[in-house]
């Protein structure tokens, strides 16, 4: 069983305040996330975010309580909530502990929505957001400073995912569960130095504009990559009937108005252990091995 340790910090529901001994420490969302993103409410009025706020919370407490007593406790007509426990079954992720609250201990306090497990008993730690349009970058910053601090809280333990559970108040259909990288930690103590010394934080100058720029693109690069994916499993398909069909027949080949079709008999081949061969025979190996220039490219993994 996988065991968090308890922080020492003590928050105050009522007021919403971070306590560590006589010392108040500071939220992470109101200092170092409005650093990072000072404009993100710019705006936006104020009883317009309070009201978000209220439902916000609204939507904790009844997903902690459906965490805590499971689905037989209450019927939950709350589509929010239903939409959660599906997104969390098709992960394959269970929930160990709601609200969790982590601290570096000197300066900032937050709690984490949700810590889960997935499959492998590896810890993934997950942040709801209601708004109708998500912030992926804003949400990455803030779930990256969790990550630091829950394992610096807990260091035999290592967090392998970072989710955004988004539950938009008005249309449940978008309802998504998000994987998001982390940010770096180099970012993080930039971030800090600055909050500390009160001075403007420009996180586009960490890695320029890219987090916008993958967020743009990103749907339509899952769309290609999934439509890639089917193609080719329907080519293979294909290509394996039409060769059973000409195996059946005893057709080598067949030239159809656009496509020439040829099967390839069985065969054995031969191919070259280089690995093996440099081990053995080091020096020929160097001898007979050329370099060549080869262009940078860009690798994508689609996070499940």
């Amino acid at each position: 069983m996988t065991e968090l340790k308890k922080s020492p910090v003590r928050f105050d529901e009522e007021k919403h305040e971070y306590w560590l001994g006589d010392r108040q420490l500071l939220g992470i969302t109101s200092t170092l996330i409005h650093r990072a993103f000072p404009d993100k409410y710019k705006g936006v009025d104020s009883e317009v975010l309070q009201n978000a706020a209220r439902k916000g919370k609204e939507l904790h407490n009844l997903i902690e309580y459906h965490d805590k007593f499971g689905t037989d406790a209450i019927e939950h007509t709350d589509p929010r909530v239903q939409s959660y426990e599906r997104l969390k079954t098709e992960r394959g992720l269970r929930t160990i502990a709601n609200e969790y609250l982590v601290s570096d201990e000197e300066r900032y306090a937050s709690s984490i929505d949700i810590v889960m497990l997935n499959q492998q008993d590896e810890i993934c730690l997950v942040d709801i957001k209601t708004t109708w349009k998500l912030d992926r970058e804003s949400t990455a910053l803030q779930l990256s400073i969790y990550k630091r601090f829950f394992e610096r809280q807990n260091p035999s333990l290592r967090v392998v995912s970072l989710f955004v559970l988004w539950l938009p108040n008005k249309d449940m259909s978008l309802a998504e569960m998000i994987s998001l990288q982390p940010v770096s930690n180099d970012i993080i103590d930039a971030l800090m130095e600055a909050d500390i010394a009160d001075t403007p934080f420009d996180i586009t100058a960490s890695y320029g504009n890219l987090p916008a720029l993958v967020a743009s693109a990103e749907d339509e690069i899952i769309r290609i990559e999934e439509s890639l994916k089917q193609m080719k499993a329907r080519q293979e398909q294909l290509k394996k009937g039409l060769y059973e069909v000409m195996e059946k027949y005893n057709v080598k080949s067949f030239v159809g108005s656009r496509v020439r079709l040829t099967r390839i008999l069985p065969t054995q081949a031969s191919s070259f252990d280089s690995k093996q061969f440099e081990a053995d025979h080091p020096e020929l190996y160097k001898q007979y091995t050329k370099t060549s220039d080869k262009k940078g490219s860009l690798k994508i993994t689609i996070n499940q």
